[in-house]
């Protein structure tokens, strides 16, 4: 299967002098799920910024279906709309991606700027309302939402713009145990449907969920390894020395002893 985004080399500095990301290469194939996970501040979100030609890399390459996203590549029209609606981000806090009065206004917008029909944008707002179960907040003004509820309403206004690919930031970031198995079941469901699936996480039990390959950053902001789900979890070393496990103090009556998570138990078939 074809490689529809390919991360070649790139390092990237805040303001010139804090490292943030240092010689990261990997490629995702069309319609796969790829997970990057690390532990807080080694680079996810700017990653992902990256990939979204939101920031630009400062040595290296980012390409979209072989051509390289950068500032001037951009500034072509035609080449910026064909772009921006092939790639839907998916913010980890949702309070930055939600800015209309309403519900119903979040999930249009995106279709009205890529100039579709005011038809076609209901449509595919009331499809994508069905689809999140979120029909009852239409004209709900999105600051009178519940953590969730702001969730789906901003994963749903990427939905409305149909995009290939979806970059989804920390997806299980403040969200209760209901709201976090219904995102999963939704991925899935997008991947199946087609969708290409770039996330960022710390949380292994979803990279155990999704059995997909894995990009695993250290807290030097390079990338350690990279593997299927299964050769990552099962390296507890690795997990320890990227910070994405550790062991901690436990009490049993007057006995102290060090183990690692007890959620440290992934599910196997």
């Amino acid at each position: 299967m074809e490689d529809i985004v390919q991360v070649e080399n790139i390092s990237y500095s805040y303001v010139q002098k804090h490292c943030a990301l240092s010689d990261i290469s990997f490629s995702v194939k069309k319609g796969e799920i790829f997970s990057i996970i690390g532990s807080n501040g080694c680079g996810k979100s700017t990653l992902l910024h990256l990939i979204s030609g939101l920031l630009f890399p400062d040595s290296g390459k980012i390409s979209f279906k072989g051509d390289a996203i950068t500032e001037d590549s951009l500034k072509d029209q035609a080449f910026n709309s064909y772009f921006r609606e092939s790639i839907g981000y998916v913010f980890q806090n949702s309070d930055n991606q939600l800015f209309c009065p309403t519900v119903l206004g979040e999930l249009i917008f995106g279709p009205l700027q890529m100039g579709k029909t005011s038809d076609i944008a209901m449509e595919r707002a009331e499809a994508v309302m069905k689809m999140l179960n979120i029909d009852c907040l239409r004209d709900r003004p999105t600051y009178m939402l519940s953590g969730g509820e702001k969730k789906r309403v901003a994963i749903g206004s990427i939905l409305t713009m149909n995009p290939d690919v979806l970059l989804i930031d920390e997806p299980m970031s403040g969200l209760d145990p209901k709201n976090r198995s219904f995102l999963i079941e939704l991925i899935f469901q997008l991947n199946e449907a087609g969708k290409t699936i770039i996330l960022t996480t710390h949380h292994l039990e979803l990279v155990d969920h999704f059995q997909s390959r894995v990009a695993v950053l250290s807290e030097q902001h390079r990338i350690e390894r990279i593997g299927n789900a299964e050769e990552i979890l099962a390296d507890t070393d690795l997990l320890i020395k990227t910070n994405l496990i550790q062991e901690h103090l436990h009490r049993h009556g007057n006995i102290s002893h060090k183990h690692l998570p007890s959620n440290f138990l992934f599910h196997r078939h």
